[in-house]
């Protein structure tokens, strides 16, 4: 009695875990998260800029597929599928009521990771200028040119991020360009 009882917690046991490994897949757009480098969520995608992140995972030599989901724009993945392309990797558009969750990209192994991946999606672009105390006005004009005292503010307290900005020069006062982060 007692050994089957044991071998049907075993069997429970089981069954629960290949459950939750299936539920995982759903959230990873089909994948095993095991097999997940990275990923982005849809509005990651839709909102920011390309992540370099992704890219880096692209060059990856374990990297193999690039899944993204059909609910994002064509326009906002294609800057992923060029570079997917450019390093001979496969990439694939997919849907379905079986996918759960806000996962819009993921880049894949062939082969289950040897290590475990703890934040498998990508810190977002805009949280080090909200944690900054910036704002997310800073991170969504990053590469445009703005006026002394919010480039003052990004050197302050960004340092890292000062690459992303110019300051506006007197010819382009004169034209009549303001900074688009505090319209001065």
């Amino acid at each position: 009695m007692n050994s089957e009882q044991d071998m049907a917690l075993q069997q429970e046991k089981f069954r629960q875990q290949f459950l939750k490994i299936q539920s995982e897949k759903g959230v990873y757009l089909g994948e095993y998260k095991e097999r997940v480098l990275a990923g982005l969520t849809k509005s990651q995608i839709i909102e920011d800029d390309i992540y370099p992140e992704i890219i880096a995972c692209l060059k990856d030599k374990r990297a193999y597929l690039l899944k993204m989901s059909r609910d994002v724009e064509l326009k906002k993945l294609k800057p992923y599928i060029t570079e997917a392309e450019n390093h001979k990797l496969k990439y694939q558009l997919v849907d379905g009521l079986e996918y759960v969750g806000e996962i819009g990209l993921v880049v894949v192994a062939k082969e289950a990771l040897s290590e475990n991946i703890e934040n498998i999606i990508i810190r977002d672009m805009d949280q080090d200028f909200i944690d900054a105390g910036l704002g997310e006005v800073f991170s969504k004009n990053r590469g445009r040119k703005i006026d002394a005292e919010c480039y003052e503010k990004v050197e302050e307290l960004l340092p890292e991020h000062l690459g992303d900005f110019k300051k506006l020069n007197f010819f382009d006062r004169l034209i009549g360009r303001k900074c688009p982060i505090c319209g001065k």
